[in-house]
């Protein structure tokens, strides 16, 4: 008897287990979905939300109607997960491993949908499967397939003789290159082992540093001479932004009437100016022409005979023996106490001489008498 009962009890833990793991004493909630392909699914699949199981697949069967070719899949959902089912969730067929075993797996709703009331219908996606594996699988063998082609193109391009040829000829040319910089053959080889060659371009790029800050110093001074023309006062702020009320301003102004005023006095008027400028009737400007020409020869002769030496300027100019005798004779006048004396003595004479007042003749009707 006690082995009998002992045997009962553990049968009755068993089916406890079972059932709690397999959730048979919760409530649960039935709901319908469809698919056109199942691909294996078996009554006693899990139904998972989000990697949690929270129900077994009930039952899968096609319906009633012989023409109807939708497979019904009727979920028991435990009841406390169902109201997580909302409109917006999704079942789909998945792999359970790689076995091939399957199973659903619905996307939760969104919070701000309403729950699917039990017995309801849970919209359905067909789901890759093995098929879309396998359609993976040769996608990438297709990219494999596309990689190996081009690298069979490369290795094929790499074996061309020309190419080997040209890229010896680039290497014997790149290995001619180094040797030289490294012989410090031309300039190159020069600035990189000459010291000298490198302190001169350190040089140059310090004067071409000092340039640039010169240059900058002098921008500085122009944009000051910009903002302090552009601030003002002064003759340029007022002749550019024309301020109102400028003394310097109205006095250019009134020269350049002025400048205008005569040449239109000139262009419009009667004289000599614009007889030689337009011509004009009553002036003889010929014989002004010819006067100012005949003016202009006797210049030009009167200095070619100073530069001839002609005369006493150009005697004194280009003779050296007269500039010698005026100097002997200065010379002689300088140290002749005597005269020098006399010079004096003049000097002191005149001065105390009054001083002589020139006046205005008093205003008269009659002639002035001859003499006055």
């Amino acid at each position: 008897g006690a082995f009998v009962l002992l045997g009962l009890s553990m049968a009755g833990l068993v089916v406890f287990l079972i059932g709690d793991e397999r959730q048979m004493f919760k409530p649960k909630a039935s709901y319908v979905t469809t698919f056109t392909d199942v691909e294996g699914l078996k009554r006693g699949s899990p139904v998972r939300m989000g990697g949690v199981d929270i129900g077994t697949v009930g039952a899968v069967a096609y319906g009633e109607d012989a023409a109807d070719t939708k497979l019904y899949v009727t979920l028991v959902i435990v009841g406390r997960e169902a109201s997580r089912i909302r409109e917006g969730s999704v079942a789909r067929v998945d792999n359970k491993g790689l076995l091939g075993d399957k199973l659903i797996s619905i996307t939760p709703g969104s919070a701000d949908k309403e729950p699917i009331p039990p017995g309801g219908v849970i919209p359905s996606e067909t789901a890759g499967g093995m098929s879309e594996m396998v359609g993976k699988l040769g996608n990438i063998t297709a990219k494999v397939e596309q990689l190996m082609g081009n690298l069979e193109k490369t290795s094929r391009t790499l074996a061309d003789d020309e190419l080997q040829q040209d890229l010896r000829q680039s290497t014997r040319s790149v290995a001619g290159i180094l040797k030289k910089l490294d012989e410090q053959q031309g300039y190159a080889g020069k600035l990189l082992g000459d010291p000298e060659e490198a302190e001169k371009l350190s040089r140059a790029l310090t004067s071409l540093e000092r340039t640039g800050q010169e240059l900058s110093r002098t921008l500085q001074g122009v944009n000051a001479i910009v903002r302090r023309i552009e601030q003002g006062p002064g003759f340029a702020h007022d002749l550019i932004y024309e301020r109102e009320g400028s003394q310097a301003l109205g006095q250019f102004g009134r020269a350049a009437e002025e400048v205008g005023l005569s040449l239109r006095g000139i262009r419009e008027g009667n004289g000599l100016a614009r007889a030689v400028l337009y011509g004009g009737d009553g002036v003889p400007t010929d014989a002004v022409m010819s006067d100012l020409a005949a003016i202009s020869h006797d210049l030009r002769q009167v200095v070619a005979g100073v530069r001839a030496g002609r005369g006493t300027i150009g005697a004194l100019l280009v003779d050296p023996s007269v500039y010698e005798d005026l100097k002997l004779l200065l010379g002689n006048v300088e140290r002749n106490k005597t005269l020098r004396a006399l010079v004096r003595y003049s000097i002191r004479r005149d001065e105390k001489l009054e001083p002589v007042q020139v006046r205005d003749p008093a205003p008269t009707t009659a002639d002035p008498a001859p003499g006055q």
